[in-house]
């Protein structure tokens, strides 16, 4: 993952390349081969004077071959990359800078520095020669704009010339990957547009990037994505579904709900435990949220779509998360309520969230702990559900449901503490409030004594 205490700048260059090429044939091999010789004149394009990258909201324009600018006096070629902070607007989630100090990690934001390519029609000082050439050939002429999106990491300081130089190299290997994007997935005249994603993985300061075909689903690209992991030794859960791509802080402020809150608060000490914790991404559901007042019986529905948008994040389901009343619908389909539970306040709990995942095609497991006390006797079958499964879980008292993202545990002590998501948490959706009240590491003591529990364990789907 992005490391949360990084300094380092993303440059992201996104726009649109023009392939403009001829087919001498119009078999599944010539219309490769075209498309190949119009790639290889584009990568050219790419390294020539003509190529432009600008702001939309900034007057900056930059020839990246030649290092120049508009602001020669301070983007010159070994000031630092910096210097274009003057220049252009930053992409920053800001609202990480107001986290609470006192249990949060040290956070620098990640800072975007946002830039369109484009070309020029024609450079200055120069006559441009035109030819024309007639042949008996019959050919068919293409157009296709390749969507190009290029992330470059840099350190503050490095030299802006440098900067340019890896945009430039990256461009053009992104252009290489879309060529062998067409070559593997063109099917006799069908030519797919390849897009670019962006992927965090673990141990990993930068963002790594695939190229998928346009139209072509996640089933269908399973096997590319298994050749992917088999490369870089990931082990079998999924880190490249295409809803798993990386958020832009721009995109984060556009969520409704937080995600992934429980990644910036402290880890127990790693000397002392061992630590295993949910994989991928979640959406944080709770009390109050999108205008229902489910207040002292919504939990256990706050923590199902919580664990629905587990699923949908790691790309093993389409479905949009149910609101409470689509998951009483769902219980009435699958026998369990009758026909007036619809639109009731009544609570649910662990075997209810079964049943309900059962109706998306979602397997699940219940262990049920006698007492409070005893929670730390499973502590060997959550951590290994959290390093085989991944997935949240949900924890069912008579009157309460909490989900637990992971569990850090001493196997010579017995000891264990608890990632506890709060599904009863009634403020805003705001990063401060959410982390400070909402998520902690909980001792044996949270869970009440007394109480019994049952939890329910949903399984991932087999695959990458």
């Amino acid at each position: 993952m992005l490391p949360l205490d990084s300094e380092d700048l993303l440059f992201r260059v996104k726009g649109g390349i023009n392939l403009d090429g001829f087919l001498n044939k119009t078999d599944e091999k010539g219309i490769i081969k075209g498309f190949s010789d119009a790639i290889s004149h584009a990568i050219n394009k790419v390294n020539s004077q003509a190529v432009v990258l600008f702001c939309v909201e900034s007057s900056l324009f930059i020839w990246p071959i030649s290092h120049v600018s508009t602001q020669p006096s301070e983007l010159h070629e070994n000031s630092s990359c910096k210097s274009i902070f003057k220049f252009v607007p930053i992409e920053v989630n800001d609202y990480l800078k107001k986290i609470p100090k006192k249990k949060s990690l040290k956070i620098e934001p990640v800072r975007v520095i946002n830039l369109e390519l484009l070309f020029e029609m024609t450079r200055p000082g120069t006559v441009e020669s035109v030819f024309i050439q007639h042949d008996a050939k019959s050919r068919v002429h293409f157009k296709m704009t390749l969507p190009i999106d290029v992330v470059v990491f840099a350190n503050p300081e490095d030299p802006w010339g440098r900067v340019l130089d890896q945009i430039v190299e990256s461009i053009s290997s992104q252009l290489t990957e879309m060529e062998k994007c067409i070559q593997r997935y063109a099917k006799g005249q069908s030519v797919p547009i390849p897009q670019a994603f962006h992927f965090e993985l673990p141990e990993q300061p930068t963002l790594t990037t695939v190229i998928y075909p346009a139209g072509i689903s996640d089933e269908e690209l399973e096997p590319q994505r298994k050749e992917i992991h088999e490369e870089l030794g990931l082990n079998d859960k999924p880190y490249f579904r295409r809803t798993m791509a990386y958020n832009f802080p721009n995109d984060e402020l556009m969520n409704k709900y937080l995600r992934n809150i429980h990644q910036y608060i402290f880890l127990p000490d790693a000397e002392e435990y061992q630590i295993h914790l949910v994989h991928g991404s979640y959406n944080y559901h709770h009390y109050l949220q999108d205008g229902v007042n489910d207040t002292g019986w919504g939990c256990a529905y706050r923590a199902l779509q919580t664990i629905t948008s587990w699923y949908k994040f790691q790309g093993y389901i389409t479905i949009d998360v149910p609101s409470h009343e689509e998951i009483q619908k769902r219980l009435v389909q699958a026998g369990e309520k009758p026909p007036d539970f619809v639109g009731s306040s009544d609570w649910i709990g662990s075997f209810e969230l079964q049943a309900v995942l059962n109706t998306m095609d979602i397997t699940s497991k219940i262990l049920s702990i006698q007492q409070g006390s005893e929670f730390a006797l499973s502590a060997r079958e959550l951590s290994e559900h959290f390093d085989v499964q991944g997935s949240p879980v949900m924890a069912g008292s008579e009157t309460l449901a909490h989900i637990l993202l992971g569990i850090a545990w001493n196997e010579k002590t017995g000891v264990a503490k608890f990632l506890v998501l709060d599904t009863h948490y009634t403020g805003e959706d705001d990063w401060h409030n959410a982390i400070e009240k909402g998520v902690d590491w909980k001792d044996e003591d949270f869970w009440v004594p007394q109480e019994s529990y049952n939890l329910c364990l949903p399984q991932r789907p087999v695959g990458v």
